[in-house]
């Protein structure tokens, strides 16, 4: 909703940017609605929408945000439920990089270990409120309480599709700034 309120101006300002920032929303829409129907996606599939929804964030936030992302061509095959680092992206943007006065920065990368393959999602954004910092980093635990809602579905949904071998955890940066890292075992 802040992105079509964003539109909404922009079509009078710019109507360039609200023409390529539609062509963006599009893009994202499809992509979510295709995610919608399936049990799981390509993981390069999941980095597609990722990027289209950084890029509509990159025309909201001009040049206050950057972006990288990192995914080796060897896992983009490999199947992950859907959307499920949209939620962490999706915070690091709303709770971290909004609100920040000046540049921000997120960056999303993808590495195979030996156990399974992490994806890190790191930012310079404000941080981490202490309660989401000292919720439990163990996925299979009941208390939730002090966890986003994002955090909390991921975690869920890591435990149903992967088990208690499947994690979330969360770490802050220094001097500022979120690492979400999301292990899926092999």
């Amino acid at each position: 909703f802040n992105t079509l309120a964003n539109l909404r101006g922009l079509v009078r300002e710019d109507a360039e940017r609200a023409e390529a920032m539609i062509d963006r929303l599009i893009v994202y829409l499809r992509g979510t609605l295709a995610a919608s129907q399936t049990e799981s996606v390509a993981l390069g599939r999941e980095f597609a929408q990722l990027r289209a929804y950084l890029e509509i964030m990159s025309l909201r936030m001009g040049p206050r945000l950057t972006w990288r992302v990192e995914l080796p061509a060897a896992l983009e095959a490999t199947p992950v439920p859907p959307m499920l680092l949209q939620p962490l992206v999706e915070n690091a943007i709303k709770h971290g990089l909004e609100p920040k006065v000046g540049p921000g920065h997120i960056e999303i990368v993808a590495r195979a270990t030996d156990a399974g393959i992490e994806i890190r999602i790191d930012d310079n954004g404000l941080g981490l409120p202490v309660q989401d910092h000292e919720a439990p980093h163990d996925i299979a635990s009941t208390r939730t309480e002090g966890s986003s809602y994002g955090l909390r579905h991921v975690r869920e949904r890591l435990l149903a599709v992967y088990g208690p071998a499947a994690r979330l955890d969360l770490e802050r940066l220094h001097p500022t700034g979120v690492r979400s890292v999301v292990f899926l075992p092999a």
